[in-house]
């Protein structure tokens, strides 16, 4: 029989109960234990999952192989390294931290402890975004010009800011998809901080812009990737077509230049939060039902991140959003919060 991994879930909120779910459809992963200090949440795991034991402090199921944390994440980085330090396997959920320090911290206590640490990057896993990624490096869509985001919706739920809560998502796509590194950061916020614009300067010359938003009537997860040859699409609420290439000449080269031109010349918040992305905003100049849909595996995402986890443990697998990774989300996550609160573009911490 191949050995399995035990894995304490640290948090049983609306995200942990779906890990929870997952993991019962993961091959060598046993869910062992749930810890969650509301004894509503203790009541929902015991429902849902019979006899797994369940906690209300940390201290009670650190005898498992693993950990999984799905706080709020002003507490990821204290239970992550408090799971490292006791000698677990830990996969946090994005950020890492909520600061530079924190999350530099928790790479070195994973360093130290030689234990695992992945990031929860789901997008990383999803498998439009791996096939997406695979077209990228066949060159099928030319060298990358632009990746634009759009991540919007309502989210009454959630206290930290839209920049906090959805860019760590579009940063690790914009790393994972073009391997380029982060350099330089402009942000604008509206709203208070439920909607944001950014621009995101990478040091090898690539470049990418992002729409945030927490308190939009329409939902939108939409990430564009404009090429010199082709057009890809990836949009997460279309069921047929998730991924879709378009050849430049579809939308019009001429045209394809233009944006990638806004692009450039993209100054966040320059106009206002009715008019968040400009001209670059692909509802302006994407053609309606063009290009050809890309065939990608139902996989969900959250069990494929899971797997990944688990093999990365019991197989000593390198695993893909490690706590390098992680920090440097962190690290653009914490520029762009100064490129707000200075109004001025900052560079990124690269070390």
């Amino acid at each position: 029989m191949s050995p399995s991994l035990s894995i304490a879930l640290i948090g049983h909120g609306a995200w942990g109960e779906k890990i929870a779910r997952s993991l019962g459809n993961v091959s060598r992963a046993r869910l062992s234990a749930v810890c969650d200090p509301s004894a509503h949440a203790r009541q929902r795991a015991r429902a849902a999952a019979p006899g797994v034991r369940v906690a209300a402090r940390l201290d009670e199921v650190l005898d498992a192989d693993a950990a999984i944390i799905a706080t709020p994440p002003e507490s990821h980085a204290r239970l992550a390294q408090a799971a490292l330090e006791a000698g677990l396997d830990v996969m946090v959920e994005k950020p890492m931290a909520l600061s530079l320090v924190e999350a530099r911290r928790l790479e070195r206590a994973a360093q130290s402890a030689r234990r695992v640490l992945m990031v929860g990057h789901i997008l990383e896993y999803h498998p439009a975004v791996v096939e997406l990624r695979r077209q990228i490096a066949a060159g099928t869509l030319g060298a990358v010009r632009l990746v634009i985001s759009e991540r919007l919706g309502r989210s009454p739920t959630r206290h930290e800011s839209a920049w906090w809560s959805l860019a760590p998502h579009d940063i690790s796509v914009l790393r994972f998809l073009t391997g380029h590194t982060p350099a330089r950061v402009a942000l604008a916020g509206f709203g208070g901080s439920d909607v944001a614009a950014a621009r995101i300067e990478c040091r090898e010359g690539s470049l990418g812009l992002a729409h945030l938003s927490t308190v939009d009537a329409q939902k939108v997860r939409r990430v564009v990737v404009v090429g010199s040859e082709r057009v890809a699409v990836f949009d997460d609420l279309n069921v047929e077509r998730r991924l879709t290439l378009i050849d430049a000449d579809q939308i019009g080269r001429a045209r394809l230049a233009d944006v990638v031109g806004l692009g450039r010349d993209y100054v966040p918040g320059a106009h206002g939060a009715a008019d968040v992305l400009d001209g670059v905003a692909p509802g302006r100049w994407l053609v309606a039902g063009a290009g050809q849909a890309i065939h990608v595996a139902p996989r969900a995402p959250l069990e494929l991140e899971a797997e990944h986890f688990v093999a990365g443990v019991l197989d000593a697998r390198p695993v893909q959003s490690n706590g390098q990774s992680g920090r440097e989300v962190v690290a653009v996550l914490e520029a762009g919060q100064r490129a707000l609160c200075e109004a001025r573009p900052v560079e990124v911490a690269l070390d």
